[in-house]
């Protein structure tokens, strides 16, 4: 039967994601790959019904023509991933591919130079992967740093696929992930700005007499009166 339904089901890069169509996304097969991994919808929905969470899109009615609710959620997805490289800035970690369960979107996050990097609207998980599975609200609530990624965990709004020793690793490292946001400047890679502070000015008393640096040739003059 598997062999059948593999048989049938369409190439990985034959999937469109919800925001293109959604009537060609197939939940069933994701639920199928990743058993249970459609327990993830109660979670979201108890969440959202105790108003933990804002409003999910589990039935988007019309395509995102002008692209707002991705644009939305890849900003969202892309700043995830730098938390986790912020998190854990080796080269060496294994990369994590993410499924959102609305849209069905598919995001890796490739180990490269400084940690993970996100890779938003790929075909699927690569073999040897760590799965998360989650939702568009829950991904948002980390990245604006209201939830983090071992709360989420626990509560069943992100579930994990992989090797036990992979899914501990992950949880280990990451579950502080989204317990504050990420500084300025650091959305993008770039390294955070430091504030800017005013001049130091002088006492009172110790004021430049402009005019009189002017005519010494740039030399400041103290006056008697002063001091």
């Amino acid at each position: 039967m598997a062999v059948v339904l593999l048989t049938a089901a369409p190439a990985p890069d034959a999937f469109a994601c919800g925001y293109e169509d959604p009537q060609s996304v197939s939940r069933g097969f994701l639920n199928w790959t990743y058993p249970d991994s459609l327990h993830v919808i109660g979670a979201i929905s108890s969440e959202v019904a105790a108003r933990r969470l804002p409003p999910a899109s589990f039935n988007q009615a019309r395509i995102d023509l002008f692209g707002r609710r991705y644009g939305a959620t890849k900003k969202a997805l892309e700043q995830f991933g730098e938390m986790l490289r912020v998190a854990a800035p080796s080269p060496s970690l294994p990369s994590v591919s993410l499924v959102l369960v609305e849209p069905v979107l598919w995001t890796r996050f490739e180990r490269g130079d400084g940690g993970l990097h996100a890779r938003v609207h790929v075909s699927g998980a690569e073999p040897g992967d760590l799965v998360l599975v989650s939702g568009e609200s829950v991904i948002s609530e980390i990245a604006n740093g209201r939830l983090t990624v071992g709360q989420a965990t626990k509560t069943g709004l992100i579930r994990i696929y992989g090797l036990e020793e992979q899914k501990a690793q992950f949880i280990g490292i990451y579950q502080q992930v989204g317990s504050r946001p990420l500084a300025v400047g650091r959305s993008r890679g770039e390294e955070p700005q430091p504030a800017l502070t005013p001049s130091p000015q002088p006492p009172p008393g110790l004021q430049q007499d402009t005019s009189s640096a002017a005519e010494t040739g740039g030399r400041l003059v103290r006056h008697s009166a002063h001091h």
